[in-house]
């Protein structure tokens, strides 16, 4: 890999997982490790229960990310490279705009050389510790640059998967650690409606969920801390879908769950929870009007400057879990998270 190295380590200690929100299955039954030079799965037999793609080769342009992203049963629950957003993947962190630079978020598809109006994000450093109970940890060191230039924003990543508990529920613990560089970074993103030139679609950048195909799903649901919720069955007018996420999108919550029903009757759901030390908590969330993703943005309610050499920390946890889980569970997953 360019100007970096990749690691693998299978520890031979069991590691317990437990105390994030379930008991963890210490076992690790049936569980066996895949790994390229550009990824890492954990597989149940010979099927991907989660990968993630760390771009430890440099081949993929882009942002690392986690698909496919399933429950241990085998319900995948996201997306990758979708004919509407090519550059859509799984779960995946990226920002939008720095100092007015576009290409952080979204880069064009098959061109061989990078256009010289558009930021780049790259993977330096990748290091991956995976563990026989099926949890694993990854230290990335990621740059945010113009073209043949030094980088803007520097980031220290840590990504700590929790073995899956009896229930088939586990958590991804994401620490980002951003440092600016010589000068002031400006952070920023599409503008949102009542500002210049602002977008309904406006105000993204941070945490994305980019959910299973729409042909693949009978239905879904949406729920955040709030007791804000919103459901559709695929087939019902299109309306009803938009009226319904509307009470979600832009609102600020601790947490949101997201369940998937997939055509067939499995089911599968992600929950994403904010922690009280992120910039702007409670976070405020974007939700698109299909919908096909949900972002948790700390930007929507404007830009955020981040003086040269300072530092901006960011923590999530990603709960996937079997079926559904309910607001008290949920909540009690986020205070046993946050205390």
């Amino acid at each position: 890999m360019k100007n970096g190295t990749v690691t693998g380590l299978l520890l031979l200690t069991v590691v317990s997982s437990s105390g994030w929100c379930h008991e963890a299955n210490r076992a690790g039954q049936g569980y066996h490790w895949q790994k390229t030079p550009s990824s890492v799965a954990l597989m149940a037999d010979n099927r991907v229960v989660w990968q993630f793609n760390h771009l430890g080769d440099g081949k993929e342009k882009g942002v690392p990310y986690f698909h496919p992203l399933a429950t241990p049963s085998g319900t995948v629950l996201t997306d990758r490279r979708p004919a509407d957003h090519p550059w859509h993947r799984g779960l995946r962190f990226a920002w939008k705009k720095l100092n007015g630079l576009e290409g952080y978020w979204s880069w064009p598809e098959g061109l061989k050389r990078w256009p010289e109006n558009n930021g780049m994000t790259e993977v330096t450093h990748v290091s991956v510790e995976t563990r026989r109970d099926g949890s694993a940890q990854f230290e990335l060191t990621l740059t945010y640059h113009p073209p043949h230039s030094p980088p803007l924003l520097t980031e220290h990543r840590t990504i700590s998967v929790a073995a899956a508990d009896e229930g088939g529920t586990y958590a991804i613990d994401w620490k980002c650690v951003f440092t600016a560089g010589a000068t002031d970074v400006l952070l920023d993103r599409t503008p949102i409606p009542g500002e210049a030139d602002g977008k309904p679609w406006g105000g993204y950048a941070g945490l994305q969920f980019r959910l299973a195909p729409r042909n693949q799903l009978a239905g879904w649901s949406l729920e955040n801390a709030r007791g804000l919720r919103a459901a559709h069955r695929i087939g019902d007018p299109r309306a009803q879908v938009r009226n319904s996420l509307l009470k979600l999108h832009g609102e600020k919550a601790r947490w949101m769950n997201v369940v998937l029903e997939l055509r067939g009757g499995k089911r599968g759901g992600v929950a994403l929870l904010d922690h009280p030390a992120n910039l702007r908590h409670p976070t405020t969330w974007h939700t698109s009007s299909m919908p096909n993703e949900l972002i948790q943005t700390p930007l929507f309610e404007g830009p955020h400057r981040l003086s040269a050499g300072k530092q901006l920390i960011l923590r999530y946890r990603v709960i996937v879990h079997e079926g559904a889980m309910t607001g008290d569970e949920l909540e009690r997953c986020w205070k046993n998270w946050t205390q």
